[in-house]
């Protein structure tokens, strides 16, 4: 793939994911405005579209087949070019995502006898959150693609998954605790 095709990839994968990401948060805005949806209800749901993304993600195996044409091709690029890192990356994403669903159903358990937690978003609060992770999200996709699109062998790349996921794991905890401050700094001076 030449260093053009490459870019006009890079540049149509970054375009979407941030328009799927702003359309969730948009929706998520909306919903929360127009209906009364206590927490557990919310985490129960976000916990059933976590774990089925992640079943059907383990399911699914090494396949690079998506619904959305980019990601399909970006997937076939960064499986050659990474290897058996690739299927490494994939395959922690997914049990990150069971991971995180487990989580979410913690959560439903905790909240499921309080019908006094509704889930109520401040335009403010979800402005600030909104740009908070379109910076996470597009920082992590810009460090990928340096190390994937720079690497010239398979080599380069021994060992990316296992640091990317701790970094991963140091930024949320990190992204953990602004969000915490902020919402007691918002809590407090509300």
């Amino acid at each position: 793939m030449d260093t053009k095709e490459l870019s006009d990839m890079r540049l149509k994968q970054v375009a979407v994911t941030n328009g799927l990401m702003l359309g969730g948060i948009i929706i998520l805005f909306f919903i929360t405005k127009i209906f009364t949806i206590p927490f557990a209800n919310f985490f129960l749901v976000l916990g059933i579209l976590v774990l089925f993304q992640g079943v059907f993600g383990l399911i699914r195996g090494n396949s690079t087949n998506s619904l959305i044409p980019i990601f399909e091709k970006v997937a076939i690029y960064e499986k050659q070019k990474m290897g058996s890192e690739w299927y490494k990356q994939r395959k922690s994403g997914y049990i990150m995502n069971l991971l995180f669903s487990g989580l979410m159903f913690l959560q439903f358990y905790w909240n499921r006898h309080s019908p006094d937690n509704i889930l109520e978003i401040e335009p403010v609060f979800m402005f600030i959150m909104t740009i908070i992770i379109l910076v996470i999200i597009n920082t992590n996709l810009i460090i990928h693609f340096r190390k994937v699109d720079r690497s010239t062998s398979e080599t380069d790349l021994k060992g990316y998954t296992w640091r990317s996921n701790l970094i991963a794991v140091a930024i949320g905890i990190a992204f953990g605790l602004i969000m915490f401050v902020i919402t007691i700094y918002y809590i407090i001076s509300g």
